[in-house]
């Protein structure tokens, strides 16, 4: 259920990215990546919590996975979760995530 009041800001159309990629944008002024799984979009942090390595803009794996090509962590996108900890300190912190919704072909975004 929708969240009525949070406010939601345009970030990109739909089509701007394919299924299995990822992008880097700015939302309200906040530095968010988005993700296309299988046509389904989700909205997470750019920068890896481990070390601030940026994410956004890698391609996915294994469906819904984005690894770090610093030391190895791997978040799932839809939930934030992270599934591997860091290679070289066993790091495990989840990834924030955003409310996100698409409106008219419109990804929008709730970042505050």
């Amino acid at each position: 259920m929708e969240n009525e009041e949070l406010e939601y800001h345009d970030a990109a159309p739909t089509d701007w990215i394919e299924p299995g990629e990822t992008a880097r944008l700015d939302v309200d002024g906040w530095p968010i990546a988005i993700a296309n799984v299988d046509g389904e979009f989700y909205a997470f942090q750019t920068l890896c919590p481990h070390q601030g390595t940026n994410l956004g803009g890698l391609r996915l794996e294994d469906r819904c996975i984005i690894t770090c090509p610093q030391h190895g962590s791997r978040y799932d996108v839809t939930t934030g979760e992270c599934v591997k900890p860091s290679n070289e300190d066993g790091f495990d912190q989840d990834m924030v995530t955003y409310p996100l919704r698409v409106i008219d072909d419109v990804i929008q975004v709730a970042v505050d």
